[in-house]
């Protein structure tokens, strides 16, 4: 499924969720629905980048210097997260 590419700076809704990083993954609930959040290692990476804003392209590079992974399948990956967060509601 090719999602379109999220532009602008991108960052979590403040006050959508409480989270606390926990061995280098993100432990989050989304406060309206409390529903909780597991975020692996890679996703971490992109979370605290949203936290305090970031591009699209800061993200798949983000993910690219810290996996060595190709910048295509980090863009993939950068889109497929955003589009899911985006889903609930936790973009700003």
């Amino acid at each position: 499924m090719s999602l379109p590419a999220p532009s602008g700076t991108l960052r979590l809704r403040p006050g959508s969720v409480e989270w606390r990083e926990v061995e280098g993954e993100i432990v989050a609930v989304d406060v309206q629905t409390s529903e909780y959040l597991a975020i692996n290692r890679t996703g971490a990476v992109l979370w605290r980048a949203l936290d305090t804003g970031a591009t699209a392209d800061q993200l798949t590079e983000r993910l690219v210097d810290r996996f060595d992974v190709e910048r295509a399948a980090a863009r993939r990956d950068v889109n497929e997260f955003v589009a899911l967060l985006a889903a609930r509601g936790l973009l700003a």
